[in-house]
């Protein structure tokens, strides 16, 4: 399984960037499969969030990612 994190930026306050919450994906997506859903799940990010954009996303085996 793994799990995606996008690594995010305000298009308001200039050079503010984060890491948003991870987002698990489901036990059968693989590492192909993860990067496809990061298209998908990344508009449906911007979408759901119009004031930051998508600078990077990380695709890694779920459980791993360490928040700080």
């Amino acid at each position: 399984m793994y799990e995606l994190i996008f690594t995010v930026c305000s298009v308001v306050i200039g050079a503010s960037c984060r890491e948003a919450n991870p987002i698990q994906l489901d036990e059968h997506v693989g590492a192909i499969g993860c990067l496809i859903a990061s298209q998908i799940e990344g508009a449906k990010w911007v979408e759901a969030h119009p004031n930051f954009y998508v600078a990077r996303y990380t695709c890694q085996p779920a459980k791993t990612y360490a928040h700080t």
